[in-house]
């Protein structure tokens, strides 16, 4: 009777049942593999002790039975049924020293877009990290100097948070330094948290998109049509930017847990159903670039009526300036928005050129919104210049107070 946990391929051979297997790959160590089996004690020549092999731990086989295992290349990347296994002879011991043959992971041909998925994976790791640190920094300052309480400023902290918290659960789903088989002594291995990531990933994507929606509609309504003093307050904006995402994040989690029985729904892009939650991006990215074109005519408009003979070094100014946007309205993300899938150049550039873009977002927000703004700045050289007038007073009432210590006696003396 074959152990539990494997199943029989005929022929004396047995392979590891799929989620027998997923345990076995937590054990990382031959102390674990050791200790896992311990209580297992199998009548002696009648199974092949469990074992380490610095790869796998390999169970206790029956005596004259095969084993096999997928290959660790393979376990994520495809479907394909590559194995690896160890012969167990009929005395109960393995054969070739203990000696796994892994020659058909060897000879199979590792997809050609591994090394890319790593490199684009540390490219938005990298990129997410900088970005992170650059945010934290510009929510403190738009959040401690009151100078710099305004509607305009208001909308760029939700802006900022948004991507905060984008980057904090993209850094905790990449985790890009657990080794070769990605989800060995990971929480990510429980699809509820698994699936719970992604749909955090799903939903502060699109809310950092609402958010530069509503940023293009601010500058919309100040440089067109004027109209923003007749809201009364930020509340729609608000309900724009974090609560509709949630009716269209909540209609593609009910669906993609209906039709997507995959652990961790990594297939969830090239199912027709992400659409609930592309298609609304993708609308909002076109209404920010009409909202860039339009206010790109209306300046050019406005310095050809200004001025009687065309100022080419002004329209070029207002066109730089526009540039700078396309980042902060989100408008890079239309380059290359279609992936070809061609699994040639042109698939490559699509996945490097989106991970730089996306995962720099929050440097262009940091850098354009607070680090290089003329308000900001003046905001923290008036606070650092009252923080040196009172150390200087500090030091100077020092110095006078230590002069004033000593007083000078009528008898001349001078006493503490």
């Amino acid at each position: 009777m074959l152990r539990e946990g494997m199943e029989s391929l005929g022929n004396r051979s047995v392979t590891v049942h799929p989620r027998y297997f997923e345990r076995l790959l937590l054990l990382t160590s031959q102390k674990a593999c050791a200790e896992y089996f311990l209580g297992d004690n199998p009548p002696k020549g009648s199974y092949c002790n469990g074992t380490w092999d610095n790869i796998y731990c390999w169970p206790p086989t029956p005596a004259g039975y095969d084993i096999y295992m997928p290959c660790p290349e393979h376990l994520f990347f495809d479907g394909t049924k590559v194995l690896a296994y160890r012969v167990c002879n009929d005395r109960g011991e393995w054969e070739l020293k203990n000696w796994t043959n892994y020659t058909a992971c060897i000879n199979y041909p590792i997809p050609p877009d591994v090394p890319l998925l790593f490199a684009v994976r540390d490219i938005y790791f990298v990129g997410s990290s900088i970005s992170l640190v650059l945010l934290a920094a510009t929510f403190f300052i738009f959040c401690y100097f009151r100078r710099l309480q305004c509607d305009r400023i208001k909308i760029h902290k939700h802006l900022v948070l948004s991507l905060i918290l984008r980057f904090i659960v993209l850094i905790v789903l990449l985790q890009p330094y657990l080794g070769i088989n990605g989800y060995d002594n990971s929480y990510l291995n429980s699809p509820f948290i698994c699936r719970s990531m992604l749909v955090l990933s799903q939903y502060f994507s699109m809310t950092n998109v609402f958010w530069m929606l509503i940023e293009g509609l601010f500058l919309y309504m100040r440089c067109v049509v004027a109209v923003f003093h007749y809201i009364s307050s930020l509340k729609v904006f608000y309900i724009i930017g974090w609560v509709v995402p949630v009716c269209f994040v909540v209609a593609w989690t009910v669906v993609m847990a209906l039709y997507d029985k995959h652990q961790c729904w990594l297939d969830y892009s090239d199912l027709p159903y992400a659409w609930i939650v592309s298609g609304p991006i993708v609308l909002a990215l076109l209404v920010n670039l009409y909202v860039l074109l339009h206010i790109l005519a209306v300046l050019v408009t406005k310095l050809n009526a200004d001025q009687r003979v065309p100022n080419y070094s002004e329209h070029l100014k207002a066109l730089k300036a526009l540039f700078v946007l396309l980042p902060l309205l989100g408008l890079t993300n239309v380059l290359f928005f279609v992936n070809p899938k061609d699994g040639g150049i042109g698939d490559h550039i699509f996945q490097v050129f989106n991970a730089v873009i996306q995962s720099s977002q929050g440097i262009f927000v940091s850098l354009i919104y607070c680090f290089t703004n003329a308000e900001v700045q003046a905001v923290i050289r008036d606070k650092l210049a009252v923080i040196k007038m009172k150390q200087s007073v500090y030091n100077n009432g020092g110095a006078t107070t230590k002069k004033n210590d000593y007083t000078v006696t009528s008898q001349g003396g001078t006493r503490v």
